[in-house]
């Protein structure tokens, strides 16, 4: 029996109710998941066949210490995760053609003085969760610098203008597994908030993706360059941008959403059953 091991969080040691879901699948494959916490000692970390990183949501607390984790896993599912930990993707993704939320690195809070946009969001290059995320208008610019100082943020800063449609329209996540569409899902912030994440009140729903949307998300996957066993791809549609622009390409740990389709875990299963068979 082939055992992988799921990479969580000591908050998370037991996994996440979704991810429950895909133990029956896999086990009826002839495969055994084992909790495995980032945070531990992981000497016998080379005993799993495949380590698939599933909830380590606290990786952000330490950054450096999580990347240097993956980078020695032997068989880890994503060889070049720590790449896709940093939210400068995007400009990689923009320049080969993905219409991505217009991004700008900044590297200190000083830089801010500069801004152009009337309404803007900043937040970490290495971050999740919407936490040390901040929307500001062009006049409170000093302000938000002061607390992005305050956050002793690590690393560099994303800046992007502030799209409206996540109020009235809120945010595309498509779910793909090693490269093949499952199901999508629209999610939305609370009343007087802009960040869609259930920690901060958001909400999510099945949602049926128009053939458009469906096609710019599978652009951007292509676009990446890399067959990845699971990925989410972002997105928010504007009218102002073109239509279906990529926030995020989740594509180390984010949540799966298998609960809102029923055949999701079986599909999930499926494709790390098809990576262990092709050794990868």
């Amino acid at each position: 029996m082939a055992t992988i091991g799921f990479l969580t969080s000591r908050e998370l040691a037991d996994l996440t109710d979704d991810d429950r879901l895909v133990v029956p699948h896999l086990a009826s494959r002839g495969v055994r998941v084992e909790p495995f916490v980032w945070t531990d000692e992981h000497a016998g970390a080379g005993a799993f066949d495949l380590v698939v990183i599933r909830s380590p949501w606290d990786w952000q607390t330490e950054p450096r210490r999580f990347a240097t984790l993956l980078g020695s896993l032997p068989r880890l599912e994503n060889r070049h995760a720590a790449r896709w930990m940093d939210k400068r993707y995007l400009l990689d993704l923009a320049a080969r053609g993905v219409r991505v939320i217009p991004t700008e690195v900044v590297s200190s809070p000083d830089a801010l003085a500069e801004c152009k946009y009337p309404r803007a969001v900043l937040k970490p290059a290495l971050g999740a969760g919407g936490h040390r995320t901040w929307r500001f208008d062009a006049g409170d610019v000093r302000r938000v610098a002061d607390l992005a100082r305050a956050s002793h943020v690590e690393g560099a800063l994303i800046l992007q203008p502030y799209v409206e449609e996540v109020e009235t329209d809120g945010e595309w996540s498509l779910l793909f597994y090693d490269g093949v569409y499952s199901h999508a899902l629209k999610k939305r912030a609370a009343k007087d908030e802009f960040r869609v994440h259930a920690e901060w009140g958001g909400t999510v729903e099945r949602a049926t993706p128009p053939d458009a949307v469906l096609a710019d998300a599978r652009r951007a996957l292509e676009a990446a360059g890399e067959k990845f066993l699971y990925a989410r791809v972002d997105g928010i549609v504007s009218a102002r941008l073109g239509g279906f622009c990529l926030t995020e390409l989740e594509v180390v740990e984010p949540e799966l959403f298998l609960r809102m389709d029923e055949r999701a875990p079986a599909r999930f299963a499926e494709a790390i059953v098809k990576r262990l068979e092709r050794g990868e």
